[in-house]
């Protein structure tokens, strides 16, 4: 699916805003701090109910309102669907899909699916491993909703763990409550580790196609590092067969864990290893080589997304300043060959990558949206 329509409603500062869009790319240049990065920011939070650049549902709302709305019509080959998303400073939040309220945000994941990238996510390849297990994730929760669930389930399992171990005392009661815990971290984490690994070839070979197509020869490679031993196998195990890997390794680590306190291993403290030419980028890679490899990860992000006919759209921040204007004609046509792309920049389309069918070019200055 692709968004047709756009609505804002007090949202940083667009008062309102109705915006048609196209098919394919949609380009939004103007001054810094003209509301660009926003209408991306609305854009996401149709997909995912929440801001993908980090910001509050507070931070979001234009000072002085009591809250934000955003809007939007899908549409795909056969049919139409509404989305709208509802905040107020009270923190109710809600979200309808054709007109029928959502019991649960997180039902509204997968409808409408979108991969981010600003300036900002160099940081996915140079910082902690948190910043590549959301990557996984995010990719994950937009595919699978089975997958968001054992997620959460995983994360309250691993709480009540953490609680228990950190307040065991050599006692049959501390015993017995630390192994039922232990019993559901490793149910919903097994399947948690065992859906990244089966997502990591489809990723490892979108990321390959890319970052060959924009980078000047170097190979990129992406390893999943288990902090359960897994990764290395020449095909994706099954959950069962993690779950027993699982289990071992916390039996390894059982005493040092109620020592410390806290759970040593398990998704939490696995990593996306990213490789460039067979080292390792984090440690290695300069500026440049960290923005390109970012970039791919991204794209190859959007095309797991897209993969299964649904769609994704692209929402590309400012990231064109940085690149001369043929790498920019370049990218921006390995984005629209994903489907839709919204794509911000402080300057004009290059030349010729607008000239196509499915199209549009948006100037933003000081809030307001003009088609050129």
């Amino acid at each position: 699916m692709w968004l047709r329509a756009l609505r804002l409603e007090s949202f940083r500062n667009f008062p309102s805003l109705a915006l048609e869009l196209e098919a394919g790319l949609n380009f939004f240049f103007g001054p810094n701090g003209s509301g660009k990065t926003s209408i991306l920011e609305a854009v996401s939070c149709l997909a995912v109910t929440r801001s993908l650049r980090g910001s509050s549902d507070l931070e979001v709302v234009k000072w002085g309102e009591g809250g934000f709305g955003v809007g939007g019509e899908l549409r795909d080959d056969v049919a139409s669907r509404s989305i709208a998303l509802r905040f107020s400073r009270g923190g109710a939040k809600e979200v309808t899909v054709d007109g029928e309220r959502l019991a649960k945000l997180s039902d509204l994941l997968g409808i409408f699916r979108v991969a981010w990238f600003s300036p900002e996510d160099t940081w996915l390849t140079k910082g902690g491993p948190e910043e590549r297990r959301r990557l996984i994730d995010m990719t994950l929760c937009q595919i699978d909703p089975a997958y968001l669930a054992a997620l959460a389930s995983y994360r309250r399992a691993l709480r009540q763990r953490n609680e228990a171990l950190l307040a065991w005392t050599p006692d049959e009661e501390a015993d017995r409550l630390v192994e039922v815990w232990t019993d559901r971290l490793v149910e919903y984490g097994s399947r948690v580790v065992a859906s990244r690994l089966a997502l990591l070839p489809r990723l490892a070979r979108s990321v390959a196609d890319f970052h060959s197509a924009i980078a000047d020869g170097d190979s990129i490679e992406l390893r999943y590092r288990s902090s359960i031993g897994l990764g290395a196998e020449s095909s994706p195990p099954d959950e069962e067969f993690v779950r027993r890997r699982f289990l071992e390794s916390i039996g390894r680590r059982e005493a040092d864990e109620r020592r410390r306190g806290c759970t040593l291993v398990g998704p939490h403290r696995d990593d996306l290893d990213v490789r460039l030419d067979g080292r390792p980028l984090r440690s290695f890679g300069s500026q440049g080589q960290h923005r390109t490899a970012a970039i791919a990860l991204k794209l190859g992000e959007a095309a797991v997304l897209a993969a299964d006919g649904r769609g994704a759209v692209v929402l590309l921040d400012d990231i064109l300043s940085e690149l001369d204007e043929r790498r920019a004609a370049k990218l921006v046509l390995l984005v629209r060959s994903l489907g839709q792309a919204l794509v911000t920049s402080t300057r004009p389309a290059p030349s010729g990558i607008l000239d196509s069918g499915g199209s549009a070019s948006f100037r933003v200055e000081a809030g307001e949206v003009v088609r050129q």
